[in-house]
């Protein structure tokens, strides 16, 4: 756009000075017409860069979800195809279930096992009342026939292997006891033990059970979101792990960014009229509009370590800060496409001219494919 300026501008000063030589070609002129497009042009250049600034660092990236298998198995069937759309709840694909099947139907049987478990321990409980009582009845009468040997000793009338024989079958009895009262109580703690409502160890086997059931229905991995498929490299037969990247999914909603000095920045609002123009797509204008200016960078960011900060020439260089744009159409532009735009400020209107008409030739010159082979 300036190159034609500066040659309208010729065309006038040979219409002016040596076509019609309606005003004298000397010394004086010819210094005036040199420094008026100098002067002209550098100030037509700052205005812009300030009041309607451009960037050829343009791109588009959409966000991507890595796909991964929650349980470890053998890819069965891989449902969708490389570039396919896919909307969320849509299987992609499926393991081998036979495993997580036979797992399940383990647990089921040892959930019929521990409540018969329960059941016989119930029973076993009965068993040792039984013994208890009956131990208690020996050691009750063990005890009156001590203390009558003790009374015969003591008046010289009995026996001491006798009262020695009673005292250790008391003894006996006791140690008996306690073991019993001790095996009651085990096993009363075992099955009395619950945990919302079940014995603890059916309930123990009724989380391992919801757990394979988690696993099972893992096995049918679906879409998260609404996407595209993109580098489909997973195949019926693979093994798949957990936490391994086995496809990736790619978002259908574009974001348009580009990077700008930070003093080309203090004009841009939200809302500001954007043209944009793509490689991919060129000679074409898509018209939009400044969404937010990202107020942040990684240059200040410092993360945590043991180290002193350091300043290098890198970080004495001015960083850029990105402006987003939204459109109001979805145009289908290319993931990482690039380009050029200009973002129109809300001052200096009637000059929106110069740079329309610049940045649509921008976008004539994409149609150039500058190779020589």
């Amino acid at each position: 756009m300036v190159d034609l300026i500066l040659i309208v501008y010729c065309l006038i000063v040979w219409l002016v000075f040596i076509k019609f030589k309606l005003l004298a070609w000397n010394t004086t002129s010819k210094i005036i017409v040199f420094i008026i497009p100098v002067i002209g042009v550098s100030f037509l250049i700052l205005a812009m860069n300030v009041l309607m600034p451009s960037s050829d660092d343009v791109r588009v990236y959409n966000k991507t979800v890595q796909i991964k298998a929650n349980v470890r198995g053998r890819v069965q069937d891989v449902l969708v195809q490389e570039n396919s759309r896919v909307n969320k709840g849509d299987t992609l694909f499926i393991i081998e279930q036979a495993p997580f099947l036979a797992q399940i139907e383990g647990l089921n049987a040892s959930i019929k096992k521990a409540e018969a478990s329960v059941s016989v321990q119930y029973k076993n409980v009965d068993a040792l009342k039984a013994s208890r009582r009956a131990v208690e009845a020996q050691l009750e009468l063990q005890r009156t026939r001590e203390r009558q040997f003790q009374e015969l000793v003591d008046a010289n009338a009995g026996n001491k292997f006798d009262l020695q024989q009673a005292q250790n079958n008391v003894k006996q009895l006791e140690a008996q006891l306690a073991q019993i009262k001790a095996q009651e109580a085990s096993i009363l703690a075992n099955i009395t033990a619950e945990y919302n409502g079940q014995q603890v160890s059916v309930a123990e086997l009724e989380a391992k059970l919801e757990q394979a059931k988690w696993n099972l229905e893992q096995t049918i991995v679906k879409a998260p979101i609404n996407a595209t498929v993109v580098n489909l490299q997973l195949r019926p037969g693979a093994m798949a792990l957990p936490l391994t990247d086995l496809m990736s999914l790619v978002e259908g909603r574009q974001n348009i960014i580009a990077s700008f000095d930070q003093n080309e920045l203090h004009k841009i609002q939200e809302g500001n009229e954007v043209d944009l123009t793509f490689v991919t797509r060129p000679g074409e204008i898509i018209p939009a509009k400044v969404e937010s200016v990202v107020w942040a960078s990684s240059r200040g960011q410092l993360l945590p370590s043991g180290r002193v900060p350091e300043i290098d020439q890198n970080l004495q260089k001015r960083g850029k800060y990105l402006v987003k744009f939204s459109t109001e159409e979805d145009y289908n532009i290319p993931m990482g496409a690039n380009g050029s735009v200009a973002v129109y400020t809300s001052t200096m209107q009637p000059f929106y001219i110069v740079r329309k008409v610049m940045i649509r030739l921008s976008a004539k010159v994409n149609y150039l494919i500058l190779k020589a082979h």
